[in-house]
């Protein structure tokens, strides 16, 4: 890539018209060369790799096996008592689950990205209701064989995780009959959340995982084949994030306008967590672009990307915070317009991010995990 970029320079219409002038001998004033940036070395990229790996995307993924421990020990300690409505210690665990999922589901590769991982944690968008009716299924008649180690496994990915886990349990005061089933399966999804999550990890820190195939791109591996690929993997796990929570998270929910807004299509609104999620998932993105320290790669360039990217974050989660609650958020038009503002710095941090710095650097991200949805 470098040896392409120093040809074109070459052979751009400046520097002919430079080579031009000289061969000449006319006695005219050359034109100022642009100077090249400074080359972006292969161990610059493999510092940046490292970074992501150790500094975000390894205790990312450790937080959400803890987190999902956390929840499964609180729901079955609530199980036998099938309360009507959840304990603080099981609204807790879920808030912590929901925040560490917030850290790895825009991160479309990996492990996660495998064995239809990412759905089976977290089916959503279900844009046509399957969660809901696989679960009303479930529950017109008790099937103990479904509370069996593996079970729950073995479902639709969209009775698996964690939306599955929140309308049984934030919705159980609403139907006292199936009550006791709905915790125990509660218990069983809570189970199934923490065995992904384990699996997810393993698959990073094993011998020949993916934090390996990361770490030694090249020779024989068929998944990185430079150093430039792994960076370009955290740039489209940036993009995605930003693009995810725009238009798939917060888009079906907010509208065009608030007159058609529909605030019950977000996510995580039943456990009271829409606001907190999307709160987490932008930091979450803002932290794995500042643990990888991308700007690194064009030093010139960095405070005023930095600053860009400051501002837009900034922006994004002051929005957030205008309002006490999801809710609160869509009780009049002034209200809205916060979470209007929040929506447009995401489109902001898009170019910076997808544009940008990925001209200034030289290196091209392609297409992200979302391009085609």
């Amino acid at each position: 890539m470098i040896e392409i970029t120093k040809r074109l320079l070459l052979l751009s219409p400046l520097a002919l018209l430079v080579r031009k002038a000289f061969a000449s001998g006319d006695d005219v004033e050359a034109p100022p060369v642009a100077v090249a940036p400074t080359p972006i070395t292969p161990e610059k990229l493999d510092a940046v790799t490292d970074r992501a790996i150790e500094g975000y995307l390894l205790p990312a993924y450790r937080s959400l096996v803890e987190a999902s421990a956390a929840l499964r020990a609180a729901t079955v300690a609530a199980a036998p008592d099938a309360p009507a409505e959840p304990p603080a210690a099981v609204r807790e665990a879920f808030a912590a689950t929901v925040a560490a999922f917030a850290r790895v589901d825009f991160l479309r590769f990996g492990p996660m990205a495998e064995k239809g991982r990412i759905e089976r944690f977290s089916y959503y968008p279900d844009r046509h209701g399957t969660g809901a009716r696989q679960l009303r299924r479930m529950l017109a008649e008790t099937d103990t064989a479904l509370l069996e180690p593996g079970a729950i496994a073995r479902l639709s990915a969209a009775v698996q995780g964690m939306p599955a886990y929140e309308s049984l349990v934030f919705g159980a005061s609403r139907d006292a009959e199936t009550r006791a089933y709905r915790w125990k399966l509660a218990a069983a999804i809570a189970g199934n959340l923490e065995t992904i999550a384990t699996e997810t990890l393993d698959g990073w820190t094993r011998e020949g995982g993916w934090a390996t195939l990361m770490r030694t791109p090249g020779g024989s591996n068929i998944v990185y084949r430079d150093a430039e690929e792994p960076v370009i993997e955290i740039m489209k796990a940036i993009t995605t994030g930003l693009l995810q929570v725009r238009d798939q998270r917060m888009l079906p929910a907010i509208g065009t306008d608030f007159a058609s807004a529909k605030p019950a299509r977000a996510a995580f609104v039943p456990s009271g967590n829409a606001l907190a999620y999307l709160a987490a998932s932008g930091r979450s993105i803002e932290d794995l672009a500042g643990k990888a320290d991308l700007f690194s790669l064009v030093p010139s360039e960095a405070p005023r990307l930095g600053a860009a990217s400051i501002k837009g974050f900034s922006a994004y989660q002051a929005g957030l915070a205008a309002n006490a609650s999801w809710q609160d958020a869509f009780a009049s038009e002034a209200a809205y317009a916060h979470l209007r503002a929040a929506f447009d710095a995401l489109k902001g941090l898009e170019d910076l991010y997808g544009y940008r710095f990925p001209t200034d650097a030289g290196i091209s991200p392609g297409f992200n995990a979302l391009d085609g949805d």
